[in-house]
């Protein structure tokens, strides 16, 4: 039965394209939604904040549209959410704060706006947060600088990166020495 499905991969090569279909929602068990370097787009439905056993959303090098779904961050088992290089609009909403377990966040090469929201600074367990080639711009905020730092479980932000070189048309301003480790 596929309401029991718990993995869901596609890669360039299977030839899938479209868009993301609302019923997927129905996959209640599902683990692993990769849908990588394929044809699909369109939005992605909020829907699928039904997806509660979810570990890894990976829709790298699509074409999907419109901003993230905030339903996304109440997905309490997610530790992957890659999105890079699609065309992703709007700001990164203050409810990426929200998943407990997050642990690797890739929203590069979108079209995200504004600023590093404070909010990042509550995954405990974030290690990678990558949002460069995007047009945000502002400062990053200390509370995120300090997560690079070793936490009290041991695990720090080891990897951050943002566009933070200053002759760029977007660029968001990192002051405290290492905080970004990358400026693309």
């Amino acid at each position: 039965e596929l309401t029991n499905l718990s993995t869901l991969i596609n890669t360039e090569t299977a030839g899938l394209a479209g868009t993301m279909p609302v019923e997927l929602q129905g996959l209640t068990h599902l683990r692993f939604l990769i849908l990588e370097e394929g044809g699909t787009g369109g939005t992605i439905p909020p829907q699928y904040r039904t997806l509660q056993e979810l570990h890894i959303l990976d829709l790298n090098f699509n074409f999907f549209t419109g901003s993230v779904p905030v339903e996304l961050y109440n997905i309490p088992l997610l530790l992957q959410l890659d999105l890079n290089n699609n065309f992703f609009t709007g700001t990164i909403a203050t409810e990426i704060g929200s998943p407990e377990l997050l642990q690797f966040v890739q929203f590069e090469a979108n079209q995200f706006i504004d600023t590093v929201p404070s909010e990042v600074r509550s995954l405990e367990f974030l290690q990678v947060f990558e949002v460069f080639s995007n047009q945000m711009s502002g400062s990053m905020p200390q509370e995120v600088c300090d997560r690079r730092g070793i936490g009290g479980n041991g695990v720090f932000l080891f990897r951050l990166t943002v566009d933070c070189n200053i002759g760029g048309t977007f660029f968001v301003e990192c002051s405290m020495p290492d905080c970004c480790i990358d400026c693309p």
